[in-house]
């Protein structure tokens, strides 16, 4: 059975169970997106099902996340092979939301050794119309210790409410590439799966996402002759959700190249990691 084939079947599953599960199931809840900054290297996180803002009654609300994971995995691109810790901060005030991430190194394999080779810097704002969800921003790329010119961003995205919540973003590069690059996501999270003790539950995250590059960004990034599809990823997380503001995921995810020109210019075709993130929210 071909990769592929194995990620229709997985999107597949993920389809069933949203459709099967409603009685206890939610769409996942608006996060920075993970092929921004992050790439896809951050784990999903189940927020509460409401927001301590919310039970607050808040405008606003503060998210502080500290992240390992085995691999820094980028759209469809290996930037670091060895383990790596990624902090970020995320400030919402009603449908504003200012996000900063990074990237730290754990070994020497790329010269930076417990130095942050990378800050992202994430500018969103979300707003909903009937069952669609829109959201408008910029991501701005810095890289501190590597000789990477920084560049931005700015994206637009769709999502609608119903099954698997599609999502259609669109990121325009302004800077380096002058590339563009299309991510079709879908995903779904049910929560209280297991609850070992009062205040404790645990939830189940399923994420499935296909980039497309234009001829300007696989050029770029991939060195690719022409436009196509990129990458496909697909994820599972395991939020387990400790009192109101603390939650401690372990999350895996699975990378494949697409186009055989991307594979041929990056070296492989594939890419496996997983990680544990803790969040703090407030």
């Amino acid at each position: 059975m071909s990769r592929k084939h194995l990620l229709m079947i997985f999107l597949g599953v993920l389809v069933a169970l949203a459709a099967v599960g409603p009685a206890r199931a939610r769409d996942a809840a608006p996060a920075p997106d993970p092929a921004t900054a992050p790439g896809l290297a951050l784990p999903a996180v189940a927020p509460a099902a409401t927001a301590p803002g919310e039970a607050a009654g808040k405008d606003w609300s503060l998210d502080l996340d500290m992240t390992w994971n085995s691999k820094y995995v980028w759209r469809g691109i290996v930037v670091t092979e060895d383990p790596v810790l990624q902090p970020s901060i995320n400030f919402t005030y009603k449908d504003l939301t200012l996000n900063v991430w990074a990237n730290i190194d754990t070994t020497d394999v790329n010269d930076y050794g417990w130095q942050s080779n990378e800050v992202d810097f994430t500018l969103d704002y979300a707003f909903s119309w009937k069952c669609l969800n829109f959201s408008v921003g910029a991501v701005h790329y810095m890289f501190p210790q590597a000789h990477v010119i920084d560049t931005t961003e700015v994206y637009a995205g769709i999502g609608v409410d119903c099954l698997a919540s599609p999502k259609l973003t669109v990121y325009q590069d302004l800077d380096e590439s002058e590339g563009t690059y299309l991510l079709l996501s879908f995903g779904h999270s049910f929560e209280n799966v297991w609850q070992p003790c009062q205040g404790v539950s645990m939830g189940v995250d399923l994420s499935a996402s296909f980039g497309w590059g234009s001829r300007r960004n696989n050029a770029f990034y991939y060195g690719s002759s022409g436009s196509g599809w990129a990458d496909a990823t697909v994820g599972v997380g395991l939020p387990l959700a400790i009192g109101d503001h603390v939650t401690l995921t372990p999350a895996a995810h699975y990378m494949w190249v697409l186009d055989d020109g991307v594979t041929s210019s990056l070296g492989r075709d594939s890419a496996f990691w997983a990680g544990i993130s803790l969040t703090v929210s407030f």
